[in-house]
Formats: structure tokens, sequence, C-alpha cells
């Protein structure tokens, strides 16, 4: 009995080691993958952020409205819900589910929902939920602004010919490592962020201030669902880098309990059978 209570856990020691290595390698993998996606993040960044500035320069000094500046009473929302298409990144994708659905009960409105990410969509899509999905997308394996351009001009198109009034999105922002911010943005309509200073000199316009911010809107709204998904990206690498890591340890901490009692049962076994060997002498 003490000889196969020695074997099962010897036998689950291999399992755990066998997981440990899944693990790590799956850690290793996470981090690779991290330090492309924040080296991405950090170079848009302040192109995204300068495209901003621009735009509120051009409103405030040529004074004039575009319909994706307008705002409009709000009856009807679309909101976008990005996570990940893989699990065993701790809590990324439950906590901004959770996100979401926190944001839903803040107002009583009319919502369609835009998913990225087969988390979002296996959860959303249940048959006991509130709000209907109009458009699904899977995260592909590299985030490229093509896929944020395919996404930003259907919804820009859908805003302009008033399908909604207004586009939110539930995401994960890239703080560090450690840190992922759930984050609600609101992106359409589009509202500049006001100067720190007020400007000294107009700029001249070629063709017009008009043209350029019907060029300059459409690129600002799909540069911001691209950084958006390259926060989530970097966002998920770190969580699943941290996660993986801690079952890593996990697995380590476990080993060493297993082979300490594996050394008590072998010990047993062993005392055992001398304590049979000396009563079966005597006994002679």
């Amino acid at each position: 009995m003490a000889g196969q209570s020695v074997r099962d856990i010897k036998t689950r020691v291999g399992s755990i080691k066998n997981i440990q290595d899944i693990t790590k390698t799956m850690m290793l993998v996470a981090a690779a993958k991290l330090s492309k996606a924040e080296s991405a993040i950090t170079r848009l960044r302040p192109y995204a952020r300068r495209l901003n500035e621009m735009i509120t320069d051009i409103k405030l000094r040529a004074e004039i409205s575009h319909p994706l500046l307008l705002e409009r009473k709000v009856k009807k929302e679309f909101v976008l819900v990005v996570t990940s298409e893989r699990g065993l990144c701790g809590g990324f994708n439950s906590k901004i589910i959770r996100k979401a659905e926190d944001y839903f009960e803040k107002e009583n409105i009319e919502r369609r929902l835009v998913l990225i990410g087969k988390k979002a969509i296996s959860y959303f899509g249940k048959v006991d939920k509130d709000y209907p999905i109009v458009k699904e997308h899977q995260v592909p394996d590299k985030v490229s602004f093509d896929f944020a351009k395919i996404i930003g001009e259907e919804l820009v198109k859908d805003y302009i010919n008033e399908r909604f009034d207004r586009f939110v999105v539930v995401y994960n922002e890239f703080k560090s490592v450690f840190r992922q911010e759930q984050v609600t943005e609101q992106l359409l309509p589009i509202i500049p962020k006001k100067p720190a200073s007020k400007f000294t000199a107009d700029y001249i316009y070629e063709p017009s201030a008009t043209d350029i911010l019907d060029s300059l809107l459409p690129a600002h709204f799909n540069y911001q669902i691209y950084r958006i998904l390259l926060e989530s990206a970097a966002a998920e690498h770190a969580a699943r880098m941290t996660a993986m890591e801690q079952a890593t340890t996990n697995a380590k901490e476990r080993i060493k309990e297993l082979i300490l009692t594996f050394n008590r049962a072998r010990q047993a076994s062993i005392t055992s059978e001398i304590a049979e060997i000396v009563t079966t002498t005597m006994a002679l």
C-alpha cells in the first residue's frame, strides 16, 4: 500500500513538471510578444495624440463643423468590447466583461454590440444577453492598421447614416507589465481636446479646412481603433506572462511539497520493510 502511494506521488510530480514546462514556455512566448506589442503602442501613441491636436487646432481656428464632430441626442449607442482570442491570461477577459456590464447599467438606452475577440463573442453571444450583436471580429495573430481600418470605415459610414448616435469602446489599456486598466472611451462623435494655450495665428489651408477635416477625421478614428487594439494586445500579453509566471511558481512550490511527501512515504515504506524483516528473523 505504501509502495503504491509512492508511485502515485511520483506520477503526480512528473505530471506537474510537464505542466510547469508548458507554463514556463508560455511565459517566455508571452514575454517576447509583449516586447513587440509594447514597442508598437509606444510608437503609435504620440502620432495618435498629435493627430487629435491637429483636428482640434483646425476645428477651433476655422470654426467649421463636420458630421463626425456633431453631437446628437443619444437614442441608440454602439459599444465595442475588446477581449482576447484565448484564455490563460488571468482576469484579463473577465474584468473587461465586468467593466462593460457595469457601463450598460449606467444609462437605459438602446444598445448594439460590436465585439472583437472570441471571449467577448462567446460571452455576449449567449441567448440570455440583452444587447443584440451587430458585428463580430476575431483578433488576428498580428494586429495591423488595415484590420483596424476595415472596422473603422464601417463604423464611420454607420454613424454618418445615423444608425447610431454614440460609439463607445471598452478595452484594457496597457499601463505596465503588472498593470492593465479597464477603460471606457467615447470615440464618436469625436470630441477634440481643448488646447492648453490659445493660438496666435491661423494657417493657410490647401485645398480647404473642410477638405482637410474630411480626410483627417476618418483617419483619426481609424488610428484610434488601431491604438486600442494595440493597447489590448500589449495588455493581454502582459497579463498572460504574469499569469504563466505565477502558475510556474505555484507548480514549483507544489513539486517541492510532493517531493517532501514522497520522501516521507518512501521512508515509511523502508521502515515498514525493515520491521517486517526483523520480526521474521526473531520468529525464526
